[in-house]
C-alpha cells in the first residue's frame, strides 16, 4: 500500500492567555496521500488552521505550545521524519519547497510595499539554484499557469494594484512556483464572489492533476468540499469527530455534529419554511466541557451512555469511515489507523 505523504498523530496545541490555557487543537489524526485532497471542514475556531500552520511549525512559540503529537512527512522515497522535531533551519528547507501553504486573506498576506514580482523571486531564490534571470522565468511561467495575461509585466506590479482574484491567483503562484508536494489552502476563496471562487477552485484542480500535488483544503463549505475533496475530515473543538470518503461521509453521516451541518443546508428541490440549526454555541476552548465536546448541544445525547463522562475515541464504525460518538455502530473490522485509508486519485 502507498505510504500517505503527511500523517499527523494525536496532534495538541495549546496557547497560553491571560484568561488560561485554551486547547485550539486537542488529539487530531490526519492522513494525507500522494495526489489526494483532504477536505478539512468545521467551524471557526474548531482547529482547522492551527493544524495546518503546525505542519510547517508556523504556530508562534509562545503564546502556542505543542504540547503532544508527531507530523509525519514522508517524500523522495526517504524515512518519514516528525516535522515538531526539526530544527528552524531544516524548516526553512521544507516550507514552500516541500510543502506549500496558500493563506486566508491575499491582501494581509503579500507585502504592500514589494512587488509581486519580488516576492514570487524571494520564494524562488531561496529553494532553488537558479540565478535571478532564470528565477525571472520561473515566475513568470508561475503566473501564466495561474491564469494571469501579460504575466512579464504584472511582475512589477503592487498588491493594491490587483483585484481579490488576481491576488488569490498570486499567492497560488507564489506557492506553487517551487513544485511542493502539497499544498495547504487555507479557505483560498474566503471574500471572493461566487464568480471568482469557482475559478480559483478549478485552477486549484488542474494544477494539481498537472503536477500530482496534494491538498489539504481547508474551508467551512460543505459545497466546496463535495466538488473538490477526495476525503474529508469534520472537526469540531479542536477534534476530528468524522473522517472518511467524501462520499462515505455525505451519503451516512455517523456524527451527530456532520448530520447537524448537512440539515443546516438548503437543497434544491426541496421547500422549508426554517432551516434546522445546532442548538447552542460552540463550547469555549479555554473551557471544554467533560466528556464530548459536542454533547451539550447533541440531539442523541443519552445520560445512561458516556457521552458526559468521556470524550469518545474516534472509531471505524464503517470499512474506512470513522467517527468519534458513542453512539457509532463500529464494524467488523475493528478500530484500524487512520493511516490505512488508501489513496484516492483525483482524476476519477
Amino acid at each position: 500500500m502507498t505510504e500517505p505523504l503527511l500523517r499527523i498523530e494525536d496532534l495538541a496545541v495549546n496557547f497560553d492567555t491571560p484568561s488560561g490555557v485554551v486547547k485550539a487543537v486537542n488529539g487530531v489524526h490526519l492522513s494525507i496521500y500522494p495526489g489526494q485532497t483532504l477536505g478539512v471542514v468545521g467551524e471557526s475556531g474548531c482547529g482547522k488552521s492551527v493544524s495546518a500552520l503546525s505542519t510547517l511549525q508556523l504556530v508562534p512559540t509562545p503564546p502556542g505550545c505543542y504540547e503532544r503529537g508527531k507530523i509525519w512527512w514522508s517524500a523522495k522515497g526517504e524515512p518519514p521524519v516528525d516535522l515538531l522535531t526539526q530544527t528552524e533551519k531544516q524548516m526553512q528547507s521544507i516550507r514552500g519547497n516541500d510543502i506549500a501553504m496558500i493563506f486566508q486573506e491575499p491582501m494581509t498576506s503579500l507585502n504592500p510595499v514589494y512587488t509581486v514580482g519580488e516576492q514570487i523571486l524571494e520564494a524562488i531564490l531561496l529553494h532553488q539554484a537558479v540565478g535571478r534571470a532564470q528565477a525571472i522565468e520561473i515566475a513568470v511561467t508561475a503566473l501564466e499557469d495561474v491564469g494571469i495575461a501579460d504575466a512579464r509585466s504584472r511582475l512589477k506590479t503592487y498588491p493594491h494594484q490587483l483585484s481579490g482574484g488576481m491576488r488569490q491567483r498570486v499567492m497560488i503562484a507564489m506557492a506553487l512556483a517551487c513544485q511542493p508536494k502539497l499544498l495547504l489552502a487555507d479557505e483560498p476563496t474566503t471574500a471572493l464572489d461566487v464568480t471568482i471562487q469557482a475559478q480559483i477552485l478549478e485552477l486549484l484542480r488542474e494544477l494539481q492533476i498537472k503536477r500530482g500535488m496534494s491538498i489539504m483544503l481547508i474551508t467551512h463549505d460543505l459545497g466546496v468540499v463535495a466538488q473538490n475533496a477526495d476525503v474529508v475530515a469534520v472537526m469540531y473543538a479542536g477534534r476530528v469527530v468524522e473522517y472518511g470518503s467524501v462520499h462515505d461521509v455525505f451519503d451516512r453521516p455517523q456524527h451527530p455534529y456532520t448530520r447537524g451541518l448537512f440539515d443546516s443546508m438548503p437543497r434544491l428541490g426541496e421547500e422549508k419554511h426554517r432551516l434546522r440549526t445546532i442548538e447552542g454555541n460552540v463550547p469555549d476552548p479555554g473551557n471544554l466541557p467533560s466528556g464530548c465536546p459536542f454533547h451539550p448541544r447533541c440531539r442523541d445525547w443519552q445520560e445512561d451512555v458516556q457521552c458526559a463522562q468521556a470524550v469518545p475515541p474516534l472509531q471505524e464504525v464503517f470499512p474506512r469511515h470513522w467517527a468519534a460518538c458513542w453512539h457509532g455502530t463500529g464494524c467488523d473490522q475493528g478500530n484500524a489507523s487512520l493511516a490505512d485509508i488508501p489513496p484516492v486519485s483525483t482524476t476519477a
